[in-house]
């Protein structure tokens, strides 16, 4: 949130060297900083305030990232901040101590770094947390981001997720208000800056964007903590036994017999393939050898770790000689591990087969089932014995010109007869994604047989199968909201239980979720080479993943669990409403994939039944990002909680949202709360509604709110915080239609139905008193009144052509007055339109007014369509530019879009060719944010 200040800097002096950078002493753990209270109090021996390197100030992330320390920067000095003051300054605000960072033209101090050193030695999790603020409002962004080194020298790292942007108008996407409301920042340390003797940090700065003197960033109240020393690891004490084979030409499957770990203890087995007779090394202790990774003798190749005695090597050679070594390990628990027991490991050999000579399968696969989405078709098929791979085409074509040639493996996106290759792989399923809505297709699907000579050798008359892709908003089939129409609070929440109870199909959940994440939860890897399980415990959504997982049983060559001992060694089934909140096992909710998800099966241990909640001091952090920990900004709960990076947090936030309405007569029937540690975050019959509440709440209470305020608060933050995602519109669509639930989550449909809901248990800081909208001349004036305004941030003004799909037209900030107005200026061409308002409190949470429809009766025309009739081209002139980037639709007299394309802001002739169109009548549609035009033409021949 922005921080308006303009106030004095207090008198305070602390004098760096100007002729070379200063590295600050290192400090033990824990570390608390705080700049005093009624005076800046200066940062101690282990602060330093740095210039960058190069062209001072930064106008970009990556060059303040890259940039080395210079010079020190100078002097927490008393001079008042002016235009070309850069340097880092103390000041008091309201009682609290900062130390400011201001960006400036100066090229002397220009772009400076706040430094910090700590010790890590001995720690097996370090968390960073620290405080920010903007210091001065100008109209210029400022960037801000912490780093990491190890040591004294070299390059920085910046800690992922801690680069934000603050304007004159917003704060990192929150909220703009006054100066003693800072945000807080809490990160935890790589692995690689742990156990270490120096480990500097720092922060920088930037100015991406505007003009005008430059913006100062305040920083404050830096914690650091460390996690416990674990104990050191230990040497296994033997090696494991009996090491057996399972061949085919390609695949090599081996299984061996484990040592018997004492109670305390962990051990794992690293594999490692070679082709001579011994190691000229053993592997070293305190090395992971990752898939892949050359073990040191440079004879050897890791196949990763195993605990349960079984591995699978895939892509050998057939008619080859392997040699196998397994050692024993421990580096779970433990400091310093891996540590390999290097004497004697378990060994084998084993020659793999000849390939056969290629026959091509007998027959096609069998049965094909097809499921449509708006723009993906998903299939499956029965496979036939003679086969062992299958090649998937889809085509607009009702025929493919040409056939799968033997000897040629088929790769995603490659063309094949005038059709595009969905897949090639043993799997007897697909989904073919970036189709266009209400389109006919013709999928064919090919039987093949690979590990052979030759290979692949195809049977080249296919299983074939058309489908027409649907043509729905969002996917949401037509009427499917109808009941929810004009309602809210409770009569609105339960209608939305009702419409997503009906036609609910309850999977099992074994095989019925697993074989329903082919659907709902795969993805393209970052380099778009492969196929991944959509994990949102371990993606990385701005760079590459820590692991990856590939869908389907171990068996079919896929990650699913299965054991594990470490993240990344399979992928299991999250439920975000943990199921000891209602008893395991119990249907419905158990295999509810509007809350079950796919995860790392450690992280999802990590997790166990605690809540979701942001966390200030973490105790386990995941390689994405994901943490457990305690916070003390989880609106008044303090216990530990579960805290999902922040581009899926709207994702679990949702989820919520629906479990509370899907299941809300069984929450209160079976009482929830008193399940285990389901009390932390379910209303009992003890709790009350809300923190002004004056006694236990209600039935009616407890119906509608389902969760303890401070729950509620947080699924809303994280609601608004992390909009629906495209990820999260695919996901409600497969499982709609593709996954056999045939359900959705109204939240993902239609967001404001949040607030809609739970704003009535929870209400904000304001009373809307009325609220009208009405006809003046050429506009429409929206007047409305409240009163009890505290603290609250804007009203939103909304408008829609059809009462079911609403753009933002305008917003107001609060002024805290009694009356308020808006003029929309720019009128659609619609006999009625429809404005409601938006009221948005400083934490993010929102409620609406009622809709307003005013009746328009234009007697202007927004466009002029030349020549009409037409042949094929035409000119559509606006009255008015067109305010954004628009949309232009043609639509047959079915209500079929049949031609889409964007225009350009300020365009005033919009030129369209509708030449390809079949004779008739059709309308044209050109919407934006502000204005929607609808005109008719006729097309001739």
């Amino acid at each position: 949130m922005i921080k308006h200040y303009l106030g004095t800097l207090l008198c305070v002096a602390f004098l760096f060297s100007v002729n070379a950078q200063t590295n600050p002493t290192e400090a033990t753990l824990p570390l608390n900083i705080s700049f005093g209270t009624t005076n800046f109090t200066p940062p101690a021996a282990n602060m330093a305030a740095w210039t960058g390197s190069g062209t001072r100030p930064y106008t970009t992330q990556a060059v303040a990232e890259a940039s080395a320390p210079g010079a020190d920067a100078g002097t927490f000095n008393t001079t008042p901040v002016t235009t070309n003051s850069g340097g880092q300054y103390g000041h008091a605000v309201s009682g609290d101590g900062r130390l400011t960072i201001l960006q400036s033209s100066n090229t002397t101090n220009g772009t400076t770094q706040a430094a910090l050193a700590i010790k890590t030695t001995g720690a097996s999790a370090v968390t960073v947390s620290y405080d920010l603020s903007l210091y001065i409002v100008n109209p210029r962004d400022i960037g801000i981001a912490l780093q990491y080194r190890v040591g004294t020298g070299g390059g920085f790292t910046t800690v992922a997720g801690s680069a934000v942007v603050y304007s004159n108008t917003s704060s990192n996407g929150g909220d703009a208000d006054g100066p003693t409301d800072l945000d807080n920042y809490s990160f935890s340390l790589p692995a690689a800056a742990l156990n270490a003797a120096v480990v500097q940090l720092r922060w920088i700065t930037w100015n991406p964007a505007g003009s005008g003197s430059r913006s100062g960033i305040s920083l404050d109240n830096i914690i650091v903590t460390g996690g416990p020393a674990l104990p050191a690891c230990a040497e296994p004490s033997a090696q494991p036994t009996n090491l057996t084979f399972v061949t085919t030409p390609t695949v090599v499957n081996g299984s061996f017999t484990v040592v018997p770990n004492p109670p305390s203890t962990i051990e794992r087995y690293l594999i490692v393939r070679s082709l001579t007779t011994s190691l000229s090394a053993d592997p070293v202790d305190g090395t992971t050898y990752t898939p892949g990774a050359i073990v040191n003798g440079g004879n050897g190749v890791s196949l990763g770790t195993t605990d349960d005695g079984t591995f699978t090597d895939n892509g050998r050679t057939p008619n080859t000689l392997y040699y196998y070594f397994i050692f024993s390990m421990e580096d779970v628990g433990c400091s310093g591990g891996p540590n390999y027991l290097q004497a004697a490991p378990l060994s084998g050999n084993v020659t793999t087969p000849p390939l056969a000579a290629c026959v091509a399968p007998s027959s096609a696969p069998l049965n094909l089932m097809l499921n449509p989405g708006n723009t993906n078709i998903s299939g499956t098929f029965d496979a036939v014995p003679s086969a062992n791979r299958y090649l998937t085409v889809i085509s607009l074509n009702n025929s493919l010109s040409a056939s799968p040639a033997n000897g040629t493996a088929y790769t995603t996106g490659q063309a094949l007869g005038g059709g595009t290759v969905v897949s090639y792989s043993s799997a007897m399923s697909f989904n073919a994604t970036g189709l266009t809505a209400n389109t006919t297709y013709f999928i064919y699907v090919f039987a093949a047989n690979s590990d052979c000579t030759g290979e692949p050798f195809y049977n080249t008359a296919p299983l074939t199968g058309t489908m027409m892709t649907t043509n729905t908003p969002n996917g949401i089939p037509a009427g499917y909201y109808d009941a929810a129409v004009g309602l809210s609070c409770q009569p609105l929440k339960t209608a939305l239980r009702n419409i997503v109870s009906n036609g609910y199909v309850t999977l099992s959940y074994t095989p019925g979720v697993w074989n329903a994440y082919q659907f709902t939860d795969l993805r393209q890897n970052d380099a778009n080479t492969a196929t991944i399980v959509w994990d949102m415990y371990s993606d990385n959504p701005t760079g590459p993943e820590p692991y990856t997982f590939t869908y389907g049983p171990t068996t079919s060559g896929g990650n699913q669990c299965g054991n594990y001992t470490n993240e990344g060694d399979c992928y299991n089934r999250e439920h975000s409403t943990p199921q000891s909140f209602f008893v395991g096992g119990t249907l419905p909710m158990y295999s509810d994939l509007n809350h079950v998800f796919p995860t790392d099966g450690k992280v999802n241990a990590y997790r166990s039944n605690y809540p979701y909640g942001e966390v200030t001091s973490a105790t386990t952090t995941s390689l994405n990002g994901s943490k457990l920990g305690t916070g003390t900004n989880n609106f008044g709960y303090s216990g530990i909680v579960f805290e999902p990076i922040d581009a899926y947090k709207g994702d679990f936030a949702r989820a919520g949202l629906y479990m509370a309405t899907r299941y809300e007569n069984e929450i209160i029937a079976n009482n929830w709360a008193a399940n285990g540690a389901a009390d932390a975050l379910f209303l009992s019959t003890t709790d009350k509604a809300s923190s002004t509440a004056t006694g236990p709440a209600t039935a009616a209470e407890r119906k509608l709110q389902i969760y303890d305020e401070w729950q509620i608060k947080l699924l809303m933050k994280w609601h608004l915080q992390d909009p629906v995602s495209q990820k999260e519109v695919d996901r409600n669509n497969a499982i709609y239609y593709q996954s056999g639930q045939a359900n959705r989550n109204p939240f993902i449909d239609h967001p404001e139905y949040a607030a809609q809901v739970f704003d009535c248990s929870v209400a904000l800081p304001v009373t809307l008193l009325s609220a009208t909208a009405e006809k003046v001349k050429e506009t429409v004036v929206v007047n409305w009144v409240v009163v009890n305004e505290t603290s609250f941030k804007q009203y939103e003004i909304e408008r829609s052509t059809d009462t079911r799909n609403f753009s933002r037209i305008g917003a107001v900030a609060s002024q805290n007055i009694a009356a308020y107005s808006y003029t929309d200026n720019f009128l659609p061409n619609t006999n009625i339109v429809y404005y409601r308002l938006k009221l948005v409190d400083i934490d993010g949470r929102f409620t609406y007014s009622d809709v307003m429809p005013v009746k328009l009766n234009n007697n202007f025309s927004n466009a002029q369509v030349y020549p009409n009739p037409t042949y094929g081209p035409l000119s559509i002139k606006l009255g008015q530019p067109l305010q954004e980037q628009s949309t232009v639709q043609i639509i047959d007299v079915t209500g079929r879009t049949v031609k889409t394309f964007t225009a350009n802001s300020q365009q005033n002739i919009v030129q369209v060719d509708v030449k390809s169109l079949p004779a008739g009548r059709y309308f044209i549609q050109i919407k934006n944010n502000k204005q929607f035009i609808k005109e008719s033409v006729v097309v001739i021949k």
